[in-house]
């Protein structure tokens, strides 16, 4: 066995140091051709690129060079094979000159012209070879600028709106980059501000998602950016009301909500507010609880923190009931010597007022009289004189006129002269009072 495997091993070396001297000897050769016979050869030279002259003739022509073009061309190079084969890209310059060229947006084939290269290879066949590039029209475009930049305000302080200086800018460049253009943004960020700011920041170019265009030039590229800081406190807000309320009804309350408003302003105007109050309601217009919602009258000067405008107000209404209250008459006012003789006793009095108040109203709280003063003897049709208390109001009452007959005390029941009683046996001579 160990005789074989030595002969595997010497056959396996053998052919090693043939596979060797078989490359020593190609690349002997391959040396020998290229040195000593050195043919002619042809070969492409692969990427090689191009540089473009006069290109504000592309300007002048209202068009514009489209970004992320490597422009570049394939030559063909003929020479000695030791030359041809060590060509390389960077061994020629070729440029492309774009002077009194007829140009149009999109692919344009330019005449390119091979003016470095090795002394010993021949690039004519590469004259015909053009350099293709990519325009599109030139657009100039006014921008509104807007506000990308974040501030935190200290506590009890308040950022107003901020402010650029230009508000607009313009935007140049390839047309279908322009027009993707919506906004130019001013970004950046400050925290823990109590007082005014100033400050210089570049402007970003932004399509409708807030993504950044690149390959557009915008003027100017920089803005001054400006804030106002204010200090903040809270007022209630109040509601202002005018009119009166409908005959019947009775107002119970308002309130508001919210009843507080956060406001920030200058020093000198926040110092004279104390109160937001809400715009005139008018109460001769409701008939009903409902809730309304009323704008804010906000000072000129002062701000809303949270931009809230407007307050729900409700109003609490109820409408009045009624109530018949029976009550006793009395007369005042009668002469010394004289009696009175009236038609009704009483009198039924209708009257009107919150459910509340007409839980508290009784015959007691009424005063009904009939005013007999400077009265002679006669007879008389009177209307009484009746008192309510405070909120309660008077419908109607029954009897509307009491029939009055005022005589001598000598002519009543007992006196002399007395013949007849009275013809109504519920009415009794009164001086002074009803029984």
């Amino acid at each position: 066995m160990e005789g074989e495997d030595g002969s595997v091993a010497k056959q396996k070396g053998s052919d090693l140091f043939l596979k060797i001297a078989s490359l020593i000897l190609s690349f002997s050769l391959w040396i020998y051709i290229i040195n000593v016979e050195n043919p002619i050869k042809t070969m492409r030279v692969y990427n090689v690129p191009v540089r473009l002259e006069n290109l504000e003739n592309i300007a002048e022509q209202n068009l514009a060079l489209l970004p992320n073009q490597e422009i570049m061309v394939t030559l063909q190079v003929t020479g000695p094979a030791s030359e041809v084969y060590r060509s390389v890209a960077s061994n020629f310059r070729v440029v492309a000159d774009l002077d009194d060229l007829a140009l149009k947006a999109g692919p344009n084939e330019i005449p390119i012209e091979i003016t470095s290269y090795p002394s010993d290879l021949d690039v004519t066949p590469s004259s015909n070879v053009k350099a293709v590039i990519y325009l599109d029209d030139y657009l100039e475009r006014e921008v509104n600028i807007v506000s990308q930049y974040e501030t935190t305000p200290e506590d009890g302080y308040f950022v107003s709106g901020i402010a650029f200086n230009p508000g607009r800018a313009l935007v140049k460049g390839p047309a279908q980059y322009v027009n993707r253009v919506t906004a130019l943004a001013a970004r950046g960020k400050r925290e823990g501000l109590n007082q005014n700011f100033k400050e210089i920041i570049s402007l970003v170019a932004i399509d409708e998602n807030e993504n950044q265009v690149d390959h557009v030039v915008v003027t100017p590229l920089y803005v001054e950016i400006t804030a106002e800081v204010f200090e903040t406190k809270t007022v209630p807000i109040v509601v202002d009301t005018g009119g009166e309320i409908s005959d019947g009804y009775e107002l119970l309350g308002t309130a508001v909500g919210p009843g507080e408003l956060l406001i920030a302003g200058p020093e000198s105007l926040l110092a004279q507010v104390s109160e937001i109050y809400t715009e005139e309601l008018d109460l001769s217009t409701i008939t009903e609880s409902s809730e309304i919602i009323m704008n804010l009258v906000i000072p000129q000067g002062i701000i809303s923190v949270n931009g809230g405008t407007t307050a729900t107000v409700t109003v609490d209404l109820e409408a009045y009931e009624t109530k018949t209250i029976s009550k006793k008459l009395t007369t005042i006012g009668l002469q010394n010597g004289l009696v009175a003789e009236i038609s009704s006793n009483s009198i039924n009095i209708i009257v009107s007022g919150s459910q509340s108040a007409l839980e508290d109203v009784t015959e007691e709280s009424i005063t009904a009289d009939l005013d007999l003063t400077d009265l002679d003897v006669g007879e008389y049709e009177l209307s009484p004189n009746i008192v309510l208390p405070v909120g309660i109001l008077q419908v109607s009452y029954t009897p509307n006129v009491i029939s009055v007959n005022i005589r001598s005390e000598a002519e009543t029941p007992g006196g002399e002269d007395e013949e007849t009683p009275p013809e109504d046996p519920e009415e009794t001579p009164t001086n002074g009072s009803a029984p």
